[in-house]
């Protein structure tokens, strides 16, 4: 091959790089997504059903093919995809995760070890491979039905035996299993935990002591009282407050609270929008972090405030390093940086008004500055 052939090649395979890491993470992210669609919550049983084993195969098997088919095409580790998966649900309590996390991955091992996926990555029962060749492996649970009825509906209770080593004593526990026992007794009253918080923000009041609904109908009922007035321009004043940087707590997320209240003498809708800004360590570029819609229903001299959140802090540093351009010794130092917010009011008539955590970032929103606008900025 002649010298200008190889230096073509090597300009060509340089252009691609980039090219292929955008799709190496979108790929990574569209299998993090597939696998976290098996790995929904579901509620603690009330009692134990055999049959349950049925369904808790089905989805163990779908998601141990997940992971084989990244392991085969030299995507992220069944280690990274896990937890990568489970990032993306946040309804998962932390015992749940750490149990999901475990028995899906022994659970792959097992099948990979015994050669249990065939030439396309799809399960069978039957061993290729290692001890016992042509026999059989089955799905049973951890902990017993008949031991801990509740536990018996968790995909995170399941694994993957020979045949010939499921459990004869339906209530026989070695002390693996018991320490199992003990976790999975913390993950139901994580999960009460959380169930009941859900049910209580359901019916979680606002100032006036109403719930959602009874806000909603009483908008309604003046809306109606006020006539032709309600689609007049709204006086609204809006404000926006820095709660929390990047914690434990907070989950790694920047939280700000959103108040906006409707100072008109008739009720109003409006549409809410905040944008959480962020600049890049070297060149200091802005761009967005998260943007969060809300449509109010409000009433006159009514009050609302919501929360919105960055994405865990972790999320934006690889793009916001790529952006600048950083070496390996740079992306050592550089740090995610969060600027402030930006809050703009609509009304059906057009813009009822704006603001922002500093001067900058109003003028992102401000319709009178031509060359800075909100819109322009690239999301991370």
């Amino acid at each position: 091959m002649s010298l200008r052939n190889l230096f073509f090649l090597l300009v060509l395979s340089l252009a691609l790089v980039p090219v292929t890491g955008k799709s190496e993470r979108s790929r990574y992210n569209k299998s993090a997504q597939a696998l976290a669609k098996q790995l929904g919550p579901t509620q603690p049983a009330k009692n134990y059903k055999k049959e349950d084993i049925g369904g808790l195969s089905k989805r163990m098997i779908a998601s141990m093919e997940l992971l084989e088919r990244s392991y085969r095409t030299s995507g992220p580790t069944p280690e990274s995809l896990i937890s990568k998966a489970l990032f993306f649900r946040n309804d998962l309590g932390q015992w749940e995760k750490l149990l999901l996390s475990n028995s899906l991955l022994n659970c792959w091992k097992e099948a990979n070890a015994y050669g249990l996926f065939d030439q396309a990555g799809k399960f069978h029962a039957s061993i290729s491979k290692g001890r016992g060749v042509g026999e059989k492996m089955m799905f049973e649970l951890i902990v017993p039905g008949d031991v801990f009825p509740q536990g018996s509906n968790q995909l995170c209770n399941v694994r993957l035996v020979h045949v010939d080593e499921k459990r004869a004593d339906p209530k026989a526990m070695t002390a693996r299993e018991e320490a199992t026992l003990t976790q999975l007794k913390k993950l139901v009253v994580e999960k009460t935990s959380l169930a009941e918080r859900k049910k209580w923000e359901s019916h979680r009041t606002n100032d006036l002591g109403q719930t959602k609904e009874q806000a909603l109908s009483e908008w309604d009922k003046e809306m109606k009282a006020t006539g032709e007035a309600t689609k007049e321009m709204p006086n609204i004043r809006v404000a926006g407050d820095a709660r929390a940087t990047p914690s434990h707590r907070t989950q790694y997320r920047w939280h700000t609270a959103c108040e906006v209240v409707n100072n008109s003498t008739h009720p109003t809708e409006v549409k809410v929008e905040v944008w959480l800004v962020g600049y890049t360590w070297k060149k200091r570029d802005y761009y967005i972090m998260s943007k969060t819609e809300e449509v109010l229903k409000l009433r006159r001299n009514e009050a609302a405030e919501f929360d919105v959140y960055t994405k865990s802090e972790g999320s934006y540093k690889k793009r916001a390093d790529d952006h600048d351009g950083l070496d390996k010794h740079e992306r050592k130092e550089s740090k995610v940086r969060h600027r402030g917010y930006a809050i703009r009011v609509t009304h059906e008539k057009g813009l009822v008004t704006f603001t922002g955590s500093d001067k900058l970032l109003t003028s992102l929103v401000d319709p009178s500055v031509e060359d800075k606008k909100i819109e322009s900025l690239p999301a991370f």
